[in-house]
């Protein structure tokens, strides 16, 4: 079997090696949201403010030389604050257009949940077409588009439920958490000594390099018997778990495990791509806890025999 370029599998472990320095000990999420940015997939991360959500998409942005913008949301977020407005010039007599954050390769959407309803589905022709319509018009947005969400816990004041339909339209979820002790250690010893900022370091990736590797991560192959093998899984799990389980989340699944594997330095898919991404591309989706769901989900693929 071919493998892809040392030089390309080094570049991607030498982009999660420095986000590392940005969030420390979090390196299976480092990688998850690396394998969703190559799949065109966005990322949704709950947790409580201050665990580094912020500084792992600065980071990775940074690393991958990415235009990047930020929108924090609020009570009153309306959707011309996300998409733009029309602005009209008395002079000439005619509206220009100003374009909002969402006309920007990667986006970080900083606690969507605590959105109004209305300005949260203002994103959803975003994220499934890389479009937005405003006044009846149809604006492109930039290639790659990337939208890394926000949401705080459910019990936090002031915060409303995502709906299915936005949810289906995250590639992954996870959880950053807390630090070590140790590593909680070092950041406040850092702090107090002043040390530079991890970002004031060159970017690992020059400008294009990514959309470049993007384009090579689609030529990885997943053959029949993985896919034979996803839908194994699947199944099993509509039938235990979640009756609705969509095919575009299998198809969100594929693209992980193909990103997967060519982070790893492979042009093929194996059993092992479709595992480790599981759980961050089901534990959004399903109408359960997360700590629940991720403690279902490995017993489940434990039961389907692994081609």
């Amino acid at each position: 079997m071919k493998t892809n370029s040392p030089n390309m599998t080094a570049d991607l472990e030498a982009v999660i090696d420095a986000v590392l320095l940005s969030v420390r000990d979090k390196r299976p999420q480092i990688e998850l949201a690396l394998a969703a940015f190559l799949s065109g997939g966005h990322v949704l991360i709950e947790d409580a403010p201050g665990t580094g959500k912020t500084s792992l998409a600065r980071a990775l942005g940074h690393h991958l030389s990415l235009e990047r913008k930020r929108l924090q949301c609020t009570n009153d977020t309306m959707p011309s604050d996300i998409l733009g407005v029309n602005i009209f010039d008395p002079q000439t007599g005619s509206f220009t257009f100003r374009r909002g954050p969402l006309f920007s390769q990667l986006i970080l959407v900083d606690e969507l949940n605590r959105a109004p309803s209305k300005s949260q589905s203002a994103l959803l022709e975003a994220m499934a077409e890389r479009q937005a319509s405003i006044d009846g018009v149809r604006y492109d947005l930039p290639d790659p588009f990337i939208l890394i969400a926000t949401q705080n816990p459910a019990e936090h004041i002031g915060v409303s439920p995502l709906p299915e339909s936005q949810l289906d339209r995250f590639a992954v979820s996870f959880s950053l958490g807390l630090p070590s002790p140790q590593t909680e250690a070092d950041i406040l010893m850092q702090a107090q000594a002043g040390i530079e900022s991890d970002l004031s370091q060159p970017p690992i990736l020059a400008k294009g390099d990514f959309q470049h590797l993007c384009t090579l991560c689609q030529t990885v192959q997943t053959n029949a018997s993985v896919i034979a093998y996803l839908q194994k899984l699947a199944n099993h799990i509509r039938a235990a778990l979640f009756p609705n389980l969509s095919v575009r989340a299998l198809m969100q699944i594929k693209n992980l495990a193909q990103a997967r594997a060519f982070i790893k330095g492979r042009d093929y898919t194996v059993p092992e791509d479709i595992q480790t991404v599981l759980i961050g591309a089901l534990r959004h989706r399903l109408p359960l806890e997360a700590n629940e769901t991720e403690a279902r989900i490995p017993e489940l693929i434990a039961e389907i025999d692994v081609p």
